[in-house]
């Protein structure tokens, strides 16, 4: 269950969120370095293994999106909560794909942390967690 984003910080998040999941769906994840902080981490679902910075992180997604075309992707049930400068981000998600001639679709959670740096909301933790990953198709 979310909790209603109810301010105005939790709003800006949140379409800041959309707005990064936009840029690498739909082929652009060379621009997502605006939105990762320097010191940018992606922690894998099973907490063994770290992509440490920006640079890094940035390229985990161009390498996704060079070996993956995405059909559709969905962001439900969204939860903003944010402490001062920091901000926590879980959503669930729906994600429809095609990867070496097999078609996917994947179901979980995302979690972000965002923090300020200025006036500007940086991404520099994230995971996601897989409910469920099927191949629909040969």
């Amino acid at each position: 269950m979310s909790t209603p984003l109810k301010n105005n910080p939790q709003q800006e998040i949140w379409q800041i969120v959309q707005e990064l999941n936009v840029t690498w769906v739909e082929g652009n994840p060379g621009k997502l370095d605006r939105f990762f902080h320097p010191d940018m981490v992606i922690v894998s679902p099973d907490f063994q293994q770290r992509i440490e910075g920006r640079d890094a992180c940035v390229q985990s997604y161009k390498d996704f999106s060079t070996q993956a075309t995405i059909h559709n992707f969905k962001e439900l049930d969204a939860a903003v909560e944010v402490f001062g400068d920091t901000a926590i981000v879980s959503y669930a998600f729906q994600i429809s794909y095609e990867m070496n001639g097999k078609r996917f679709v994947d179901t979980g959670r995302d979690i972000f942390v965002f923090v300020r740096r200025g006036n500007q909301w940086l991404a520099v933790w994230r995971t996601l967690l897989h409910t469920s990953s099927q191949k629909v198709s040969e």
